[in-house]
Protein backbone atom coordinates (compact mmCIF):
# COMPACT_ATOMS: atom_id res chain seq x y z
CA UNK A 1 0.00 0.00 0.00
CA UNK A 2 2.77 2.43 0.89
CA UNK A 3 4.44 1.91 -2.47
CA UNK A 4 1.24 3.02 -4.21
CA UNK A 5 1.07 6.41 -2.45
CA UNK A 6 2.40 9.42 -4.37
CA UNK A 7 5.65 10.95 -3.18
CA UNK A 8 3.91 14.20 -2.18
CA UNK A 9 1.58 12.37 0.22
CA UNK A 10 4.46 10.39 1.72
CA UNK A 11 6.40 13.60 2.26
CA UNK A 12 3.46 15.16 4.07
CA UNK A 13 3.05 12.09 6.27
CA UNK A 14 6.72 12.04 7.22
CA UNK A 15 6.65 15.76 8.04
CA UNK A 16 4.29 15.01 10.94
CA UNK A 17 6.56 12.36 12.45
CA UNK A 18 8.97 13.02 15.27
CA UNK A 19 12.72 12.65 14.84
CA UNK A 20 12.79 9.17 16.32
CA UNK A 21 9.95 7.93 14.14
CA UNK A 22 11.56 9.44 11.06
CA UNK A 23 14.78 7.59 11.81
CA UNK A 24 12.90 4.30 12.24
CA UNK A 25 10.97 4.78 9.02
CA UNK A 26 14.15 5.69 7.18
CA UNK A 27 15.86 2.53 8.39
CA UNK A 28 12.88 0.49 7.22
CA UNK A 29 12.56 1.68 3.67
CA UNK A 30 11.58 5.23 3.01
CA UNK A 31 14.84 7.14 3.37
CA UNK A 32 14.73 7.99 -0.32
CA UNK A 33 11.73 10.24 0.37
CA UNK A 34 13.70 12.62 2.61
CA UNK A 35 13.56 16.14 1.18
CA UNK A 36 14.80 18.18 4.14
CA UNK A 37 17.74 17.25 6.34
CA UNK A 38 19.07 19.17 9.32
CA UNK A 39 22.41 18.12 10.75
CA UNK A 40 22.56 19.84 14.13
CA UNK A 41 24.98 18.12 16.45
CA UNK A 42 24.55 19.86 19.79
CA UNK A 43 27.13 20.07 22.53
CA UNK A 44 26.06 17.58 25.24
CA UNK A 45 27.56 17.75 28.69
CA UNK A 46 30.33 15.21 28.91
CA UNK A 47 33.20 14.57 31.24
CA UNK A 48 36.51 15.80 29.78
CA UNK A 49 37.95 12.30 29.41
CA UNK A 50 34.79 11.14 27.62
CA UNK A 51 34.43 14.08 25.25
CA UNK A 52 37.07 13.06 22.73
CA UNK A 53 35.95 9.44 22.46
CA UNK A 54 32.26 10.39 22.26
CA UNK A 55 32.85 12.97 19.54
CA UNK A 56 34.84 10.47 17.53
CA UNK A 57 31.94 8.02 17.79
CA UNK A 58 29.47 10.75 16.79
CA UNK A 59 31.57 11.79 13.82
CA UNK A 60 31.96 8.21 12.63
CA UNK A 61 28.22 7.56 13.03
CA UNK A 62 27.44 10.75 11.12
CA UNK A 63 29.75 9.76 8.30
CA UNK A 64 28.14 6.31 8.12
CA UNK A 65 24.68 7.90 8.02
CA UNK A 66 25.65 10.22 5.16
CA UNK A 67 27.17 7.31 3.27
CA UNK A 68 23.94 5.30 3.60
CA UNK A 69 21.78 8.25 2.54
CA UNK A 70 24.02 8.85 -0.44
CA UNK A 71 23.84 5.18 -1.41
CA UNK A 72 20.04 5.40 -1.40
CA UNK A 73 20.33 8.33 -3.84
CA UNK A 74 18.39 10.66 -1.56
CA UNK A 75 17.79 13.99 -3.32
CA UNK A 76 17.26 16.84 -0.88
CA UNK A 77 15.74 20.24 -1.41
CA UNK A 78 16.98 21.64 1.91
CA UNK A 79 20.13 20.93 3.90
CA UNK A 80 20.82 22.75 7.17
CA UNK A 81 24.09 22.43 9.02
CA UNK A 82 24.23 24.27 12.33
CA UNK A 83 25.60 24.07 15.89
CA UNK A 84 28.59 22.28 14.45
CA UNK A 85 30.45 20.46 17.20
CA UNK A 86 33.20 19.13 14.94
CA UNK A 87 35.12 22.36 14.35
CA UNK A 88 38.49 21.23 15.72
CA UNK A 89 40.91 19.05 13.81
CA UNK A 90 40.78 15.78 15.66
CA UNK A 91 39.66 12.22 15.24
CA UNK A 92 37.11 11.44 12.57
CA UNK A 93 36.23 15.06 11.79
CA UNK A 94 37.96 14.87 8.41
CA UNK A 95 36.09 11.69 7.57
CA UNK A 96 32.77 13.36 8.39
CA UNK A 97 33.52 16.44 6.28
CA UNK A 98 34.61 14.18 3.43
CA UNK A 99 31.32 12.26 3.61
CA UNK A 100 29.34 15.51 3.78
CA UNK A 101 31.16 16.96 0.76
CA UNK A 102 30.55 13.79 -1.25
CA UNK A 103 26.89 13.81 -0.27
CA UNK A 104 26.51 17.45 -1.37
CA UNK A 105 28.14 16.63 -4.68
CA UNK A 106 25.34 14.15 -5.43
CA UNK A 107 22.47 16.56 -4.74
CA UNK A 108 20.94 17.68 -8.03
CA UNK A 109 17.79 19.40 -6.68
CA UNK A 110 19.18 21.26 -3.67
CA UNK A 111 17.41 24.61 -3.26
CA UNK A 112 18.41 25.61 0.29
CA UNK A 113 21.83 25.31 1.92
CA UNK A 114 22.37 26.77 5.38
CA UNK A 115 25.70 26.78 7.21
CA UNK A 116 24.40 29.01 10.00
CA UNK A 117 26.87 29.15 12.92
CA UNK A 118 28.88 26.25 11.55
CA UNK A 119 32.13 28.11 12.46
CA UNK A 120 34.24 26.11 10.05
CA UNK A 121 37.55 27.09 8.54
CA UNK A 122 37.59 28.82 5.17
CA UNK A 123 38.95 25.75 3.40
CA UNK A 124 36.18 23.56 4.84
CA UNK A 125 33.43 25.99 3.83
CA UNK A 126 34.89 26.34 0.34
CA UNK A 127 35.03 22.56 0.06
CA UNK A 128 31.32 22.27 0.84
CA UNK A 129 30.42 25.13 -1.51
CA UNK A 130 32.46 23.54 -4.28
CA UNK A 131 30.60 20.26 -3.85
CA UNK A 132 27.24 22.04 -3.90
CA UNK A 133 28.18 24.04 -6.99
CA UNK A 134 28.99 20.91 -8.98
CA UNK A 135 25.44 19.61 -9.09
CA UNK A 136 23.06 22.30 -7.77
CA UNK A 137 24.25 25.36 -9.68
CA UNK A 138 20.94 25.84 -11.46
CA UNK A 139 18.73 25.11 -8.44
CA UNK A 140 20.31 26.56 -5.30
CA UNK A 141 18.20 29.60 -4.44
CA UNK A 142 18.92 30.10 -0.72
CA UNK A 143 22.40 30.24 0.80
CA UNK A 144 23.08 31.15 4.43
CA UNK A 145 26.73 31.71 5.37
CA UNK A 146 26.21 33.64 8.61
CA UNK A 147 28.66 32.29 11.14
CA UNK A 148 29.92 29.73 8.64
CA UNK A 149 33.49 31.04 8.77
CA UNK A 150 35.47 31.31 11.95
CA UNK A 151 35.62 35.03 12.56
CA UNK A 152 39.34 35.42 12.15
CA UNK A 153 39.33 33.49 8.89
CA UNK A 154 36.53 35.23 7.00
CA UNK A 155 37.83 36.27 3.54
CA UNK A 156 37.86 39.92 2.54
CA UNK A 157 40.25 41.99 0.49
CA UNK A 158 39.66 45.75 0.26
CA UNK A 159 40.78 47.91 3.19
CA UNK A 160 38.60 50.33 5.07
CA UNK A 161 41.08 53.19 4.57
CA UNK A 162 43.06 53.57 1.34
CA UNK A 163 45.69 55.74 3.02
CA UNK A 164 47.54 54.02 5.86
CA UNK A 165 49.97 55.54 8.26
CA UNK A 166 51.60 53.67 11.06
CA UNK A 167 54.29 54.84 13.38
CA UNK A 168 55.49 51.91 15.41
CA UNK A 169 58.03 52.37 18.16
CA UNK A 170 59.32 49.56 20.30
CA UNK A 171 62.62 50.07 22.11
CA UNK A 172 65.28 49.86 19.39
CA UNK A 173 62.81 49.53 16.50
CA UNK A 174 61.22 52.45 14.69
CA UNK A 175 59.00 51.90 11.63
CA UNK A 176 57.20 54.32 9.33
CA UNK A 177 54.91 52.80 6.69
CA UNK A 178 52.59 54.52 4.22
CA UNK A 179 50.05 52.91 1.94
CA UNK A 180 49.70 53.86 -1.69
CA UNK A 181 46.55 54.36 -3.74
CA UNK A 182 46.10 51.48 -6.16
CA UNK A 183 43.35 49.98 -8.26
CA UNK A 184 44.15 46.52 -7.02
CA UNK A 185 44.23 44.89 -3.61
CA UNK A 186 46.12 45.96 -0.50
CA UNK A 187 46.49 43.41 2.22
CA UNK A 188 47.76 44.48 5.60
CA UNK A 189 49.19 41.71 7.68
CA UNK A 190 49.88 42.61 11.28
CA UNK A 191 52.24 40.22 13.02
CA UNK A 192 52.56 41.00 16.71
CA UNK A 193 55.15 39.29 18.86
CA UNK A 194 56.45 37.11 16.04
CA UNK A 195 59.58 35.93 17.80
CA UNK A 196 62.18 37.06 20.26
CA UNK A 197 65.14 38.30 18.26
CA UNK A 198 68.75 37.99 19.29
CA UNK A 199 68.48 40.91 21.70
CA UNK A 200 65.15 39.65 23.12
CA UNK A 201 63.26 42.50 21.46
CA UNK A 202 59.60 41.89 20.63
CA UNK A 203 58.82 43.71 17.42
CA UNK A 204 55.65 44.57 15.55
CA UNK A 205 56.25 44.22 11.83
CA UNK A 206 53.84 45.63 9.31
CA UNK A 207 53.94 44.28 5.81
CA UNK A 208 52.32 46.11 2.97
CA UNK A 209 51.70 43.71 0.15
CA UNK A 210 50.82 45.27 -3.19
CA UNK A 211 49.38 43.02 -5.85
CA UNK A 212 49.82 44.39 -9.35
CA UNK A 213 49.57 42.31 -12.53
CA UNK A 214 49.62 39.15 -10.41
CA UNK A 215 53.09 39.98 -9.07
CA UNK A 216 53.98 40.39 -5.42
CA UNK A 217 56.03 43.35 -4.27
CA UNK A 218 56.91 43.16 -0.62
CA UNK A 219 58.03 46.44 0.88
CA UNK A 220 59.80 45.75 4.13
CA UNK A 221 60.97 48.55 6.33
CA UNK A 222 63.88 47.95 8.67
CA UNK A 223 65.92 44.99 7.54
CA UNK A 224 66.27 43.72 11.09
CA UNK A 225 63.28 41.55 10.37
CA UNK A 226 64.43 38.06 9.55
CA UNK A 227 64.03 36.50 6.13
CA UNK A 228 62.03 33.74 7.77
CA UNK A 229 59.38 36.25 8.79
CA UNK A 230 59.30 37.59 5.24
CA UNK A 231 58.74 34.13 3.81
CA UNK A 232 55.99 33.40 6.31
CA UNK A 233 54.26 36.69 5.48
CA UNK A 234 54.35 36.06 1.73
CA UNK A 235 53.06 32.53 2.25
CA UNK A 236 50.18 33.85 4.35
CA UNK A 237 49.36 36.40 1.64
CA UNK A 238 49.31 33.73 -1.03
CA UNK A 239 47.00 31.55 1.05
CA UNK A 240 44.65 34.48 1.68
CA UNK A 241 44.60 35.34 -2.02
CA UNK A 242 43.94 31.76 -3.10
CA UNK A 243 41.07 31.29 -0.64
CA UNK A 244 39.57 34.69 -1.46
CA UNK A 245 39.66 34.02 -5.20
CA UNK A 246 38.18 30.55 -4.69
CA UNK A 247 35.41 32.02 -2.53
CA UNK A 248 34.55 34.59 -5.20
CA UNK A 249 34.69 32.02 -7.99
CA UNK A 250 32.32 29.68 -6.14
CA UNK A 251 29.81 32.46 -5.42
CA UNK A 252 29.83 33.25 -9.11
CA UNK A 253 28.66 29.73 -9.95
CA UNK A 254 25.28 29.95 -8.21
CA UNK A 255 23.20 31.38 -11.03
CA UNK A 256 19.79 30.71 -9.42
CA UNK A 257 20.60 32.40 -6.11
CA UNK A 258 17.73 34.58 -4.89
CA UNK A 259 18.49 34.85 -1.14
CA UNK A 260 21.98 35.21 0.29
CA UNK A 261 22.74 35.71 3.97
CA UNK A 262 26.28 36.35 5.15
CA UNK A 263 28.46 38.23 7.62
CA UNK A 264 30.08 41.55 6.83
CA UNK A 265 33.65 40.12 6.79
CA UNK A 266 32.61 37.84 3.91
CA UNK A 267 31.41 40.85 1.88
CA UNK A 268 33.55 43.05 -0.35
CA UNK A 269 33.48 44.87 -3.66
CA UNK A 270 34.67 41.68 -5.33
CA UNK A 271 31.82 39.75 -3.69
CA UNK A 272 29.26 42.14 -5.16
CA UNK A 273 30.94 41.86 -8.57
CA UNK A 274 30.75 38.06 -8.35
CA UNK A 275 27.04 38.29 -7.50
CA UNK A 276 26.53 40.74 -10.36
CA UNK A 277 27.99 38.24 -12.82
CA UNK A 278 26.37 35.18 -11.26
CA UNK A 279 22.72 36.07 -10.77
CA UNK A 280 21.67 39.03 -12.91
CA UNK A 281 18.02 39.95 -12.32
CA UNK A 282 17.66 36.92 -10.02
CA UNK A 283 19.06 37.96 -6.63
CA UNK A 284 16.22 39.34 -4.50
CA UNK A 285 17.47 39.43 -0.88
CA UNK A 286 20.90 40.10 0.59
CA UNK A 287 20.99 39.83 4.39
CA UNK A 288 24.14 41.21 6.05
CA UNK A 289 24.95 40.54 9.70
CA UNK A 290 27.42 42.86 11.44
CA UNK A 291 28.73 42.25 14.96
CA UNK A 292 31.16 44.21 17.07
CA UNK A 293 33.54 41.23 17.05
CA UNK A 294 33.65 41.11 13.24
CA UNK A 295 36.59 42.35 11.22
CA UNK A 296 35.39 45.69 9.81
CA UNK A 297 38.63 47.12 8.45
CA UNK A 298 37.28 47.27 4.91
CA UNK A 299 34.45 49.06 3.16
CA UNK A 300 32.14 48.37 0.26
CA UNK A 301 32.07 51.25 -2.19
CA UNK A 302 28.90 52.96 -3.29
CA UNK A 303 29.83 52.22 -6.91
CA UNK A 304 29.82 48.47 -6.28
CA UNK A 305 26.34 48.70 -4.74
CA UNK A 306 25.13 50.83 -7.65
CA UNK A 307 26.38 48.31 -10.23
CA UNK A 308 24.71 45.43 -8.38
CA UNK A 309 21.38 47.26 -8.22
CA UNK A 310 21.54 47.95 -11.95
CA UNK A 311 21.62 44.24 -12.80
CA UNK A 312 19.38 43.16 -9.89
CA UNK A 313 16.64 45.81 -9.83
CA UNK A 314 14.46 43.86 -7.36
CA UNK A 315 17.24 43.45 -4.80
CA UNK A 316 16.50 44.35 -1.18
CA UNK A 317 19.20 44.54 1.50
CA UNK A 318 18.78 43.76 5.19
CA UNK A 319 21.18 44.82 7.93
CA UNK A 320 21.35 43.23 11.38
CA UNK A 321 23.78 45.22 13.51
CA UNK A 322 24.70 43.87 16.94
CA UNK A 323 26.56 45.78 19.67
CA UNK A 324 27.70 48.59 17.38
CA UNK A 325 26.37 51.89 18.62
CA UNK A 326 28.42 54.81 17.33
CA UNK A 327 27.50 56.70 14.20
CA UNK A 328 31.13 56.77 13.04
CA UNK A 329 31.17 52.96 13.02
CA UNK A 330 27.94 52.62 11.05
CA UNK A 331 27.87 55.45 8.53
CA UNK A 332 29.96 53.52 5.99
CA UNK A 333 27.30 50.76 5.95
CA UNK A 334 24.51 53.20 5.06
CA UNK A 335 25.52 54.26 1.56
CA UNK A 336 23.03 55.96 -0.77
CA UNK A 337 23.01 53.18 -3.38
CA UNK A 338 22.22 50.38 -0.91
CA UNK A 339 18.59 49.27 -1.50
CA UNK A 340 17.98 48.97 2.23
CA UNK A 341 14.60 47.46 3.12
CA UNK A 342 15.14 46.06 6.63
CA UNK A 343 17.32 47.54 9.36
CA UNK A 344 17.79 45.94 12.78
CA UNK A 345 20.05 47.51 15.37
CA UNK A 346 20.84 46.08 18.81
CA UNK A 347 23.02 48.54 20.68
CA UNK A 348 23.93 46.41 23.69
CA UNK A 349 24.88 47.45 27.21
CA UNK A 350 28.52 48.45 26.63
CA UNK A 351 29.84 51.26 24.43
CA UNK A 352 32.68 53.76 24.25
CA UNK A 353 31.48 56.48 26.61
CA UNK A 354 34.27 58.85 25.58
CA UNK A 355 32.25 59.77 22.49
CA UNK A 356 28.59 60.23 21.72
CA UNK A 357 26.73 57.37 20.08
CA UNK A 358 24.88 59.98 18.03
CA UNK A 359 21.77 57.93 17.30
CA UNK A 360 20.12 61.01 15.82
CA UNK A 361 22.58 61.02 12.93
CA UNK A 362 22.09 57.29 12.35
CA UNK A 363 18.30 57.53 12.26
CA UNK A 364 18.54 60.70 10.19
CA UNK A 365 20.68 58.86 7.65
CA UNK A 366 18.07 56.12 7.39
CA UNK A 367 15.38 58.70 6.66
CA UNK A 368 17.52 60.63 4.17
CA UNK A 369 18.81 57.74 2.07
CA UNK A 370 16.06 55.13 2.20
CA UNK A 371 12.77 57.00 1.94
CA UNK A 372 11.65 54.85 -1.00
CA UNK A 373 12.97 51.46 0.13
CA UNK A 374 12.75 51.16 3.92
CA UNK A 375 10.06 48.64 4.97
CA UNK A 376 11.05 47.38 8.44
CA UNK A 377 13.01 49.08 11.23
CA UNK A 378 13.93 47.64 14.62
CA UNK A 379 15.83 49.90 17.01
CA UNK A 380 16.82 48.45 20.35
CA UNK A 381 18.61 51.39 21.95
CA UNK A 382 19.40 50.61 25.55
CA UNK A 383 20.16 53.44 27.97
CA UNK A 384 19.64 56.01 25.24
CA UNK A 385 19.36 59.62 26.38
CA UNK A 386 19.05 61.30 23.00
CA UNK A 387 15.86 62.96 21.78
CA UNK A 388 14.50 60.78 18.95
CA UNK A 389 10.76 61.48 19.15
CA UNK A 390 10.69 63.87 16.19
CA UNK A 391 12.77 61.53 14.02
CA UNK A 392 10.47 58.57 14.70
CA UNK A 393 7.45 60.58 13.57
CA UNK A 394 9.40 61.90 10.58
CA UNK A 395 10.29 58.33 9.59
CA UNK A 396 6.62 57.33 9.63
CA UNK A 397 5.68 60.31 7.49
CA UNK A 398 8.47 60.19 4.92
CA UNK A 399 9.09 56.44 4.50
CA UNK A 400 5.97 55.50 2.55
CA UNK A 401 6.75 51.78 2.37
CA UNK A 402 7.38 51.35 6.09
CA UNK A 403 5.22 48.51 7.41
CA UNK A 404 6.95 47.72 10.71
CA UNK A 405 8.62 49.92 13.30
CA UNK A 406 9.78 48.37 16.56
CA UNK A 407 11.41 50.81 18.96
CA UNK A 408 12.88 49.78 22.30
CA UNK A 409 14.12 52.99 23.87
CA UNK A 410 13.15 56.19 25.61
CA UNK A 411 10.33 58.40 24.33
CA UNK A 412 10.56 61.86 25.82
CA UNK A 413 6.88 62.67 25.46
CA UNK A 414 3.80 60.47 25.16
CA UNK A 415 2.44 63.04 22.74
CA UNK A 416 4.67 61.25 20.25
CA UNK A 417 2.43 58.20 20.62
CA UNK A 418 -0.59 60.45 20.08
CA UNK A 419 0.96 61.73 16.84
CA UNK A 420 1.58 58.17 15.66
CA UNK A 421 -2.02 57.19 16.34
CA UNK A 422 -3.27 60.30 14.55
CA UNK A 423 -1.24 59.41 11.45
CA UNK A 424 -2.85 55.98 11.45
CA UNK A 425 -6.33 57.42 11.97
CA UNK A 426 -5.81 59.74 8.97
CA UNK A 427 -4.66 56.79 6.83
CA UNK A 428 -1.21 58.31 6.40
CA UNK A 429 0.30 55.08 7.71
CA UNK A 430 -0.97 51.56 7.15
CA UNK A 431 0.05 49.47 10.13
CA UNK A 432 -1.95 46.40 11.08
CA UNK A 433 -0.63 46.25 14.64
CA UNK A 434 0.18 48.99 17.15
CA UNK A 435 1.45 47.69 20.49
CA UNK A 436 2.72 49.99 23.23
CA UNK A 437 4.55 48.49 26.19
CA UNK A 438 5.67 51.21 28.63
CA UNK A 439 8.10 50.19 31.34
CA UNK A 440 7.48 52.92 33.89
CA UNK A 441 4.23 54.89 34.05
CA UNK A 442 3.58 57.64 36.58
CA UNK A 443 0.15 59.10 37.31
CA UNK A 444 0.44 61.81 34.66
CA UNK A 445 1.55 59.41 31.92
CA UNK A 446 -1.17 56.95 32.88
CA UNK A 447 -3.75 59.68 32.36
CA UNK A 448 -2.28 60.45 28.92
CA UNK A 449 -2.39 56.77 27.94
CA UNK A 450 -6.01 56.53 29.07
CA UNK A 451 -6.85 59.56 26.94
CA UNK A 452 -5.08 58.13 23.89
CA UNK A 453 -6.86 54.82 24.30
CA UNK A 454 -10.23 56.58 24.69
CA UNK A 455 -9.84 58.67 21.52
CA UNK A 456 -8.27 56.10 19.18
CA UNK A 457 -9.45 52.65 20.25
CA UNK A 458 -12.68 52.79 18.23
CA UNK A 459 -10.94 54.31 15.17
CA UNK A 460 -8.34 51.56 15.19
CA UNK A 461 -11.03 48.92 15.49
CA UNK A 462 -12.77 50.33 12.41
CA UNK A 463 -9.53 50.02 10.45
CA UNK A 464 -8.93 46.48 11.68
CA UNK A 465 -5.80 47.51 13.60
CA UNK A 466 -4.70 45.43 16.58
CA UNK A 467 -4.27 48.38 18.98
CA UNK A 468 -2.99 47.62 22.49
CA UNK A 469 -1.45 49.63 25.30
CA UNK A 470 -0.03 47.26 27.88
CA UNK A 471 -0.26 47.99 31.57
CA UNK A 472 3.27 47.68 33.00
CA UNK A 473 1.78 46.52 36.30
CA UNK A 474 0.47 43.34 34.67
CA UNK A 475 1.48 41.61 31.46
CA UNK A 476 -2.06 40.23 31.15
CA UNK A 477 -4.00 43.51 31.23
CA UNK A 478 -4.38 45.84 28.27
CA UNK A 479 -6.28 49.08 27.98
Amino acid sequence: MWDQLPELILTQIFSHLGHGDRANVAQAKYGQHIRSLELAWSRPYLLPREARITRNIQAEAGADFLTIVRAKNVQLRKLILTDWIFICKWGNRGKLLYALANFLGCQHNLETLSLLNATLGVSDVLRLLASASKSSTEHLAYLDLRGAFREWQAPHSNPRHVRHFYRLTNNHCNYRVEGFTTKTIFINIFINGLMTLYHHITVLVVYLIEITDHRFHCVIFNMRASFLITGIAILIVKIVLITSLAYLRLLGRFRALTILRLDYPALSDQTLIALTNAAPRVLKTLHISVRDSDSRHHTITDTAWHNLVLVCPELTVSYTIVNISHYEDMCYFLLPSVPLARFQMFSGHVWDQSRSRNFRSTVGLLITHYTNTLAEVMLQLRNNREMLDDLLVSMLVRCKHLTRLQYDGIIRSLDTLRDICQLQAENKTHFRTIHVKPRNVNARNRAILNDINYHYDHKMMEQGVDFRIEDPASVLVFY
